[in-house]
C-alpha cells in the first residue's frame, strides 16, 4: 500500500496579508460611509425642502428663498445648489397704467403712505427672500467680492406726480427716501410685532445722520433697483483684513467725493452730489448679520446709475 503524503502549508503569512487586505478595506469602507451620511443628509434636507414647497401654489420669492436656505446648509460646495431667484417688476401707479415698463406688477396707490407701504413690503420681502442675514449662500473667493442681488426693478407711472393727471400725490418728481424710513419707523410689518426699520435693520429708529447727511431722493421719472447683498469670505481675507483700518479711513475721505464700494467694518456706503463738494447722502447700510457675514441691507438705488456702480458688484446673483 502506498504512502499519502500530506503537505501541510503554513497559513502566518497568508494571514497577515489577509488582515492587511481587510483592514485596507475597512479604512475604504469608513471613508465610504463618511461621505454617504453627507450625501443623505444633503438629500434629507432637500426632500424636506422640495416636499414643503407645494410647487402648484409656490411664489417666486418662495422658490427664492428655499433655494437660499439649500445653498446655505449644503455639505459640499454651495456652487453645485444655484440659486433660483428673480427680479420682479413693479411698477406704482395711481390710475393703473403704467406706460414706463412692459408687463410689470401693477401696484395701485391712493396716498404718499401707500406708496411707501409698496416700497416698505418690497424691501422686506427682499430681506426675508435672502435668509434675514442668518444664511450664508455665496461660496468662498480667492478675495472677498460683493455679491449683489437685485430683488426688484421699480417703475413709477406719471400719474403720480404729472399735474395732468388731476390729483397728483407728489408734488415733484422726486421722494426724500427719509420720509420712506420715517414710515418703516412708524408702522409694523403685517404678522410680526417690529416695525419695518428695526426688522431689516436690527434698530427700532431711524440713525440722527440727516443733520449732515441726507438719505438722498428717488427719481420718480426713472427706474429705481431694490438692491440687498453679501459679502464672501475670501481663502485671502487676512490680506483684507489687514487693510480695513485704511478702508474706514478712505471711507470718511469718501464721504464728500465720489461713491464707494463696500469697506468691512463701515455702516453707511455714502454719495455725493458733486465731486469735492458737500451734500453727501446716505446710499445704504452695511451690518453684520446672525451669520457673521456682513450684509448690504435692501435698499433702493436708481437703474444703473453711478451709485449702483459704485457698490462694486463683483456678482449679481438674481436672474433678470
Amino acid at each position: 500500500m502506498k504512502r499519502m503524503k500530506i503537505k501541510i502549508f503554513k497559513h502566518s503569512n497568508f494571514g497577515n496579508e489577509t488582515k492587511s487586505l481587510n483592514s485596507r478595506k475597512a479604512e475604504l469602507t469608513t471613508q465610504q460611509i463618511v461621505l454617504l451620511i453627507i450625501l443623505i443628509a444633503s438629500f434629507i434636507v432637500i426632500l424636506f425642502l422640495l416636499f414643503r414647497l407645494n410647487l402648484g401654489e409656490i411664489t417666486d420669492n418662495e422658490l427664492c428663498h428655499n433655494s437660499v436656505v439649500m445653498r446655505g446648509n449644503a455639505a459640499l460646495s454651495k456652487d453645485l445648489i444655484p440659486l433660483n431667484c428673480k427680479t420682479s417688476y413693479i411698477c406704482i401707479t395711481e390710475d393703473g397704467t403704467c406706460e414706463e415698463m412692459t408687463k410689470p406688477d401693477i401696484k395701485e396707490v391712493k396716498s404718499e403712505e401707500e406708496v411707501y407701504q409698496v416700497l416698505a413690503d418690497e424691501m422686506a420681502d427682499c430681506w426675508w427672500m435672502f435668509g434675514e442675514g442668518k444664511v450664508n449662500y455665496v461660496s468662498r473667493d480667492l478675495t472677498n467680492e460683493n455679491h449683489c442681488s437685485i430683488c426688484s426693478q421699480i417703475g413709477f407711472d406719471n400719474s403720480l406726480y404729472d399735474e395732468d393727471f388731476g390729483d397728483k400725490i407728489f408734488e415733484t418728481e422726486n421722494i426724500d427716501k427719509k420720509k420712506l424710513y420715517d414710515y418703516m419707523e412708524d408702522n409694523k410689518i403685517s404678522g410680526k410685532e417690529i416695525n419695518y426699520y428695526e426688522y431689516l435693520y436690527g434698530v427700532k429708529n431711524v440713525p440722527e445722520l440727516t443733520s449732515q447727511y441726507s438719505y438722498g431722493k428717488i427719481n420718480l421719472e426713472e427706474q429705481s433697483y431694490l438692491v440687498m447683498g453679501i459679502k464672501s469670505k475670501g481663502t485671502l481675507e487676512w490680506v483684507i483684513a489687514g487693510g480695513a483700518i485704511l478702508g474706514v479711513v478712505a471711507t470718511t475721505i469718501a464721504i464728500v467725493s465720489n461713491p464707494i464700494g463696500w469697506t468691512v467694518g463701515s455702516a453707511m456706503v455714502i454719495g455725493a452730489t458733486t465731486a469735492g463738494g458737500g451734500g453727501g447722502h446716505v446710499v445704504g447700510t452695511i451690518l453684520e448679520g446672525d451669520s457673521g457675514d456682513f450684509y448690504l441691507r435692501p435698499t433702493i438705488i436708481g437703474a444703473n446709475s453711478e451709485e449702483f456702480k459704485g457698490l462694486n458688484c463683483s456678482k449679481v446673483e438674481t436672474l433678470a
